[in-house]
């Protein structure tokens, strides 16, 4: 019995530890990308598209097909050079889910992925699409249709 509750006091003192550790862990692997702040991209009309240009990269985003709630939409992200762009959708004061999208390049170099957004029970349809290309962060505020 002395051996068994002398593995528990064990348990018990390095359970927290492990856990403290695993935490900082996840926190510091994350720290990296919420430090980044996004530089803010004027596109008014995802679908219509817009060229910008961001630290001296050209950098063209656009849709294709209407941009509603549940219904599937082609995003694509023209980046010179880009190996790695990703897009997550998220809602001012909202919690929206989970809406993150890794986009694959095309033969042309286009990067491309289908996105589906859910429907806002509040009605609202102002969205913020911040995109990741090789690090460098865009925020990208738009409206769906109805």
């Amino acid at each position: 019995m002395g051996v068994a509750l002398t593995g528990i006091h064990r348990l018990n003192r390095v359970l927290p530890l492990v856990l403290m550790a695993m935490i900082g862990l996840v926190v510091w692997m994350n720290a990296e990308r919420r430090e980044k702040p996004a530089a803010s991209v004027n596109c008014p009309d995802l679908a219509a598209g817009c060229a910008v240009e961001v630290a001296g990269r050209a950098i063209r985003i656009g849709a294709t097909g209407g941009i509603r709630p549940l219904r599937p939409f082609e995003l694509r992200v023209a980046a010179a050079g880009a190996g790695k762009v990703e897009a997550r959708f998220t809602m001012e004061g909202m919690d929206m889910g989970f809406n993150q999208y890794v986009l694959r390049a095309d033969k042309e170099g286009v990067f491309r992925t289908r996105v589906t957004l859910p429907v806002c029970v509040t009605g609202s349809r102002e969205w913020l699409m911040t995109l990741d290309l090789d690090g460098m962060r865009l925020a990208v505020p738009f409206v769906t249709e109805l």
